[in-house]
Parts: C-alpha cells; sequence; structure tokens
C-alpha cells in the first residue's frame, strides 16, 4: 500500500529530475495534497454507502415485522 510519504517522494523525485528544485516541491506538496483528498473522499463515499445500506436493512427489517403480526395466527384458532 502506497502511503503519502511515498507517494510523495516518488513525485518528488519526478519534479526533481524535470524541474529542479522548483519541480520537487511542487510535484511533491501537490501529490500529498492530491492524496489526502482522495483519500478523505473515498471515506466519504464509503460512509455514505454504508448508512444508505443500515437505513434499508431497518427498513426492510420494519415491514418484515409488520407483515408478521397480520393474518399469522394458530390454525387452531380458527372461527368455524
Amino acid at each position: 500500500m502506497l502511503g503519502p510519504l511515498t507517494v510523495g517522494k516518488k513525485a518528488a523525485k519526478f519534479g526533481y529530475r524535470r524541474f529542479g528544485k522548483p519541480g520537487a516541491v511542487v510535484f511533491g506538496a501537490g501529490s500529498v495534497g492530491g492524496y489526502y483528498l482522495v483519500k478523505r473522499k473515498f471515506k466519504s463515499k464509503m460512509k455514505q454507502e454504508t448508512l444508505e445500506n443500515n437505513l434499508e436493512e431497518r427498513g426492510s427489517e420494519q415491514t418484515d415485522g409488520r407483515d408478521e403480526g397480520v393474518g399469522s395466527g394458530d390454525s387452531s384458532q380458527q372461527v368455524e
């Protein structure tokens, strides 16, 4: 797994080879910042999907619970 330090180091190395010291600073800082933005966006998306799934599960449990009480009785209690 690539961490922010690894990503920044590789980008800084690339920037240094192409543009010298200013390129290393810009590429390194930009890549680390981008790494954190993507990571934060991914986490929020996963949290949203988990929340939606939990809400759907609770909704289906409630409807299942309501359906069981209606019309489900013991067959020995039938009215003749």
